[in-house]
């Protein structure tokens, strides 16, 4: 069977279908001083792409200063657990927005958390678990 006999056997839902994750986040374990696990969903492509091009210039290369935004732009929108578009949470944090909540609660993690939805996304550069080489 080729490959697109088995992608047609799959329904073609599962090819939508959001994925979770959970990730443990050491800034928050050693706030609360127990381990801390927060859940991450995958984020539509575009999505991760139109919030990776806040951090760029108009030549597309990388704004080193609004790397960290970016990255907490990119938690909020992929953080489910705890919610960081929850209006309660983010007056209690002092906050207006789901991204400065991300960065109040993880701080540099951002860019961790950041990376996994990337990957979610479908976005892993770094692939290391090719099992075949491409041969011309």
């Amino acid at each position: 069977m080729n490959l697109v006999e088995k992608l047609m056997k799959i329904d073609k839902g599962e090819f939508e279908k959001g994925k979770t994750k959970k990730l443990k986040s050491m800034v928050l374990s050693d706030t609360l001083g127990e381990k801390a696990y927060i859940t991450i969903q995958s984020v539509n492509p575009q999505e991760v792409l139109d919030l990776t091009a806040t951090g760029l210039d108009d030549e597309g290369n990388q704004i080193i200063e609004k790397t960290l935004d970016m990255n907490s732009l990119i938690t909020a929108a992929g953080v489910i657990d705890p919610p960081l578009k929850d209006g309660k949470l983010m007056e209690h944090l002092g906050v207006t927005t789901p991204a400065m909540a991300a960065l109040k609660l993880f701080k540099g993690e951002v860019n961790y958390i950041a990376a996994e939805i990337n990957k979610m996304a479908g976005f892993n550069i770094d692939r290391d678990d090719v099992d075949e080489e491409i041969k011309n």
